[in-house]
């Protein structure tokens, strides 16, 4: 599968969701355009415990609208590392994060850009939140453990789509 193939779903995916993630916003006004596939943590498990799966599918994995964007981006990942593990992608569009910490991911994860833009690199930051470098991101995967090191988006002009491969699963 190709970057292309899963660029062109992305672009044609309209409306493009949103998303209610406070910590990665610069505007409190605005939700982020973005959402979830394969596993995030299950609300009612861990609000009221009723016996249910601590982890379960988003509400976009496996539906219609979204069985080939997860199909063509697992592949897409399984092509760059066969052997990298992670139950979540999450798919972000025109989103320019303001610095913070993943909760939820355990261990590394991996992020790509595409799209028709300028701009947007991904500075991370060390454990004391100092020392920031920063690392291109179009068409280029970045690997790194966001639940450690705070990182930021940097401005960017044109259609940026990230997709960041990440486990939520606690060993």
């Amino acid at each position: 599968m190709s970057k292309k193939e899963l660029l062109d779903l992305l672009a044609d995916l309209k409306p493009f969701p949103h998303q209610n993630r406070p910590n990665i916003r610069r505007d409190p006004n605005k939700r982020p355009e973005g959402f979830v596939l394969g596993k995030i943590r299950n609300w009612a498990y861990h609000q009221k415990k009723y016996g249910l799966d601590k982890y379960a599918d988003s509400a976009k994995t496996g539906t219609k609208k979204y069985e080939e964007i997860h199909r063509v981006a697992k592949e897409l990942m399984r092509k760059h590392n066969p052997n990298f593990k992670f139950t979540s992608i999450q798919v972000n569009k025109n989103n320019r994060t303001a610095k913070h910490k993943d909760g939820y991911n355990v261990g590394e994860s991996y992020m790509i850009g595409l799209g028709n833009y300028t701009g947007g690199e991904l500075k991370i930051f060390d454990e004391n939140d100092k020392n920031p470098k920063t690392y291109q991101t179009k068409n280029k995967w970045i690997k790194f453990n966001g639940s450690i090191y705070p990182h930021e988006t940097q401005p960017f002009t044109g259609d940026r789509y990230t997709l960041v491969y990440y486990d939520i699963i606690d060993k």
